[in-house]
């Protein structure tokens, strides 16, 4: 199984759309951190993160207080006002695998780093690739997508649902 580190904007854009089961079927092992976790605070999404985490389907690295040293130390082009995506980007270099995130400033920072970086459409296409969902329950996600997120490149969304129509 594949290892793969979310920060909270995919985790955000998954459960809006209903998709949180089907992302956790994918053949990923799926991970973020202590400091990702505590960024979800509204009760019902942090209740349907914690179910995945007592199924032992999401892992979450809790880092020590060497780790957060190394982390502020961690040495990046651009500004985090925080520490958190400096934490799941830290731990994707550590670890040599791939970053969901949607967040377009972590992303930059991640591949000029030489991160793999992919983001909620892509877990989406993937859920159809590999099966875990139909094309046209793909198309009816991006569909929610486009109404839930309006930072996601529109564009994109329907290069994928047109694909998916074929």
């Amino acid at each position: 199984m594949k290892l793969i580190i979310t920060d909270s904007s995919v985790f955000f854009d998954i459960i809006k759309i209903q998709a949180l089961p089907e992302f956790f079927a994918l053949d990923f092992e799926i991970c973020t951190t202590d400091f990702v976790k505590s960024e979800i605070l509204e009760s019902e999404q942090r209740e349907q993160i914690e179910m995945f985490i007592r199924s032992h389907q999401l892992i979450v690295f809790v880092l020590s207080e060497q780790e957060i040293e190394e982390i502020e130390n961690f040495k990046t082009k651009r500004f985090f006002k925080t520490l958190i995506d400096k934490t799941v980007l830290w731990k994707a270099k550590q670890l040599k695998c791939p970053l969901l995130t949607g967040d377009a400033k972590l992303r930059s920072e991640a591949i000029e780093q030489g991160v793999t970086v992919h983001g909620s459409l892509w877990v989406i296409q993937i859920m159809v690739e590999s099966k875990v969902i139909t094309a046209k329950a793909g198309i009816e996600f991006l569909e929610k997508l486009k109404i839930s997120n309006d930072r996601l490149p529109l564009d994109e969304i329907e290069k994928l649902i047109k694909k998916l129509k074929r």
